[in-house]
Parts: structure tokens; C-alpha cells; sequence
């Protein structure tokens, strides 16, 4: 079976990262967004979950809820490089609300970078 999201492994799509394209914000998900120069149609994707979520098993736990959130949202998203970012209380989300504010949020990240806006209430 085919990858529906690919992982980010070049140092200069982290890099370009660092400058994004288009950023949003959607609950306690963060999405920032950058026009990928690697050779893919697939949506490009890394997580950032920090100490500050607890301990090892909890980061790991809300890591593997964002990456199914992605791959959930995977097929309304463009191609592209995504770093996905959670507060804490993104831990307590249920699933349904958490591919919500993943999905909502990545769209209105990748609709700044093409000029889109009005991408509802944050």
C-alpha cells in the first residue's frame, strides 16, 4: 500500500520550514506550511511534541494521534511540507475533534500560502 502522507527527511525542507509559506492555528493544532522543493505529490508531514506534554509514553501516544490525524486529512490536503504542532490540552481532545483542528488547520495553512483567505473562526 501506498504512503498516503511522506515524512520530511531533507535538511532544507526543514529549513524552508523555518520561513514558512502560510501558518494557522485551529484549537490547541498549530500548522505551518511550506511549498516543498522535494520530488513528491504526496503532503509532507513532521510532528513537534515537546517535554512540556509529559512523559515519554504521552508524547509518543499524542505523536501516533497526530499522524493518523494527517493521514486522515491527507487526501483534501495540497503537496507540501507540514510541521504539526499541539499544546497539552491537545492530549485531551477526543480523535473525531482532533483530525477536526489538524485537518482545518492545515488547509487554512496551505490556503495562506496560495492566497486564500477567510478560512473561518480559529
Amino acid at each position: 500500500m501506498a504512503p498516503i502522507v511522506g515524512r520530511i527527511r531533507r535538511q532544507a525542507t526543514f529549513r524552508a520550514l523555518a520561513r514558512p509559506d502560510g501558518r494557522a492555528q485551529r484549537g490547541p493544532v498549530s500548522v505551518v506550511f511550506s511549498r516543498s522543493d522535494e520530488n513528491t505529490h504526496l503532503p509532507l508531514a513532521a510532528y513537534a511534541v515537546g517535554r512540556r506534554h509529559g512523559g515519554a509514553v504521552a508524547r509518543n501516544r499524542l505523536r501516533r494521534r497526530l499522524r493518523e490525524a494527517v493521514r486522515t486529512a491527507a487526501p483534501t490536503l495540497e503537496p507540501g511540507a507540514y510541521l504539526v504542532r499541539a499544546r497539552p490540552d491537545a492530549a485531551r481532545m477526543g480523535f473525531g475533534e482532533l483530525c477536526d483542528a489538524v485537518g482545518a488547520a492545515a488547509r487554512a495553512a496551505a490556503g495562506c500560502a496560495t492566497g486564500e483567505r477567510g478560512q473561518g473562526p480559529r
